[in-house]
């Protein structure tokens, strides 16, 4: 077999290998740039989302909820957190999925949409996310709305209700009750994204909208009790700035055990 010099040898080596019935494994040509790539679009650029879409969720929402009188400080807290969800995932939700809430992100690595090691990731750049936004919303804020909403921070609220022959009835939101709260709106909340966001059956095009009129809703009905948080990270953040440590265990038990019974459930029951 005579070898063409145009033609590289290797060619010509497994053509014959071919010819005399034998056969030849040709090392795989890696792409260095393709790799680059992929690294990038499926790690880097998610989790920088993640993290600048935490940010910016959080700190619209503690300057929505901090800037509302007390009376209407359930609707600020709903309408801020519920409106910027939307925008934000619709802005960042082709690159991460917009969860912007560790609670989120459990729920949906235990309905198996996600890998353990992108879910580890993306809370790690949530945490760090709530963290940002908390000092920038004590940066910006004046003096008086930061200490007067206390930074943001999540906290059991104490309930004075009038007494008919005058004076005040002052209760206060047990512990217990504060993981139920917590737990029962988030497992609502997450079971919402899970089927209009990752459920192939009821996956929408406006599942932004959902997503965020879901949080609005949860935040009406516990804002007066709980401080309406359904995501560590946004509870840690205005703790660390503002040093409110007050039943913090809460919102995490709360949100985490709440988003793990609705990842299971859509897991065992919708897929």
């Amino acid at each position: 077999m005579t070898l063409n010099s145009s033609t590289p040898a290797c060619f010509n080596l497994e053509e014959e290998s071919i010819s005399k019935g034998k056969s030849i494994v040709v090392p795989k040509i890696t792409n260095e740039s393709e790799n680059k790539t992929n690294i990038f679009n499926n790690i880097v650029q998610p989790i920088i989302a993640e993290l600048i879409g935490t940010t910016f969720f959080i700190l619209i929402g503690l300057f929505g909820a901090c800037n509302g009188d007390n009376k209407n400080s359930s609707l600020t807290a709903g309408f801020s957190f519920g409106f910027s969800l939307i925008i934000l995932i619709a802005s960042f939700g082709h690159m991460s999925g917009g969860h912007f809430n560790p609670a989120v992100t459990v729920g949906v690595l235990i309905s198996g949409a996600i890998d353990l090691k992108k879910g580890l990731l993306y809370i790690l750049m949530q945490l760090i996310g709530g963290s940002m936004a908390a000092g920038l919303f004590r940066l910006l804020s004046h003096t008086t709305t930061y200490q007067r909403c206390r930074g943001g921070a999540t906290f059991l609220v104490t309930i004075q209700t009038p007494k008919e022959m005058g004076g005040i009835i002052t209760d206060h939101i047990n512990w217990w009750e504060g993981i139920c709260i917590e737990l029962l709106l988030t497992f609502v909340f997450v079971t919402v994204i899970l089927m209009v966001s990752i459920n192939n059956k009821s996956k929408s095009n406006i599942a932004s909208i959902y997503n965020g009129i879901a949080l609005c809703v949860c935040i009406f009905a516990s804002n007066k009790l709980t401080g309406g948080s359904l995501n560590p990270a946004r509870s840690l953040g205005p703790a660390i700035f503002a040093n409110v440590w007050s039943h913090h265990y809460i919102y995490w038990i709360g949100p985490l055990f709440g988003a793990i019974l609705a990842g299971g459930f859509y897991r065992y029951y919708f897929i």
